[in-house]
């Protein structure tokens, strides 16, 4: 049955399955939902003025107006997500998105803008909301979690590549990329960048790192030229934090790296930015230094960078596994 949209309470037609003003899944509990820290439309921030050029500068005061926020908390059934834009960032470039279809199936994306390219947030923005919507719409048609996966992570890079200008090659668009998908008991994870997934388990000694980051360290740990840490924690040296790939027009090898993974008790996943992984990487003392519901969680991670210097912007994300109810 169709009900009133919950996103932005436009009444449906009879018979519609989807708002029409939002896209949002009418089906209520039984249906599919998603939230992203996509910054609303409104009036500038810094004057209230309401015109934007397409570039979206202010027509009044000529600033930019970002696509995100500066700190965002979503919250859709038992996930939880926070992203901030940290203590020495102007703006917040990092972003975030939670979905689920009834309470089975709960996916998450995590988008880190590239600071040294251009429109970083946009980019980041882009692939967090063209990734979770064709995650959701992909499991909801049947598509196996790792195939479904796959596909999103191919959307992203293609919505994040059409962000540049091909008339200047130095305008590309660029971010990192994470997503989980938890159904059935099975995590699938896929990823390009240095963004990360944790399995995090009520036993913390059982906890795990599920990616490897798409990083110059990475690469030379795993050719036994750095010791194998050196490839987890971040390097002292910042030019082995370079990133051997990334989304974004200019980005070779787009192709997202999928992982399924089988728990095999309770325990939380987590979607991270590097604006929390460089302050607290170990799987076990993820586990442990935040416990608690998934919000209190995201908060406590969150809260941690900032007090650790919040150098960077924030994103994380807490799925509970098996589903559980309420916030």
């Amino acid at each position: 049955m169709t009900r009133a949209c919950e996103m932005c309470a436009g009444p449906p037609a009879p018979g519609h399955r989807y708002c029409e003003a939002c896209g949002r899944d009418l089906r209520g509990e039984d249906g599919m939902a998603w939230r992203s820290s996509t910054a609303p439309p409104g009036p500038c921030p810094a004057c209230g003025g309401e015109e934007l050029s397409a570039e979206g500068y202010c027509e009044h005061c000529g600033r930019r107006r970002g696509v995100g926020q500066d700190h965002v908390e979503l919250a859709l059934g038992a996930l939880a997500a926070v992203t901030d834009k940290g203590q020495r960032k102007r703006h917040n470039e990092d972003a975030v998105a939670i979905g689920r279809i009834g309470g089975e199936v709960s996916v998450a994306v995590v988008c880190d803008g590239v600071s040294s390219s251009d429109r970083a947030d946009e980019a980041a923005h882009a692939g967090v909301d063209t990734a979770v919507a064709a995650l959701l719409s992909a499991l909801d048609t049947g598509r196996p979690a790792a195939e479904a996966t796959a596909a999103a992570g191919q959307a992203a890079a293609a919505a994040v590549a059409g962000l540049g200008d091909p008339r200047n090659e130095g305008a590309s668009p660029s971010c990192t990329y994470v997503s989980a998908v938890v159904a059935g008991g099975e995590v699938v994870v896929g990823w390009v960048g240095d963004s990360r997934a944790y399995w995090l388990a009520d036993r913390p000694a059982d906890s795990q790192r599920l990616t490897t980051d798409d990083s110059l360290a990475a690469q030379l740990a795993a050719a036994g030229e750095l010791p194998a840490g050196d490839g987890d924690a971040r390097p002292a040296d910042p030019r082995l934090s370079a990133l051997a790939r990334w989304l974004g027009a200019d980005a070779t090898d787009t192709e997202p790296r999928v992982v399924s993974f089988q728990p095999t008790g309770p325990g939380r996943v987590l979607l991270c930015s590097d604006g929390l992984s460089r302050y607290l990487s170990d799987p076990a003392e993820l586990a442990v230094t935040a416990p608690g519901a998934p919000m209190e969680t995201a908060r406590a991670l969150n809260q941690l960078s900032l007090d650790a210097g919040g150098v960077d912007n924030i994103a994380i994300v807490i799925i509970p596994v098996p589903p559980r109810e309420g916030p």
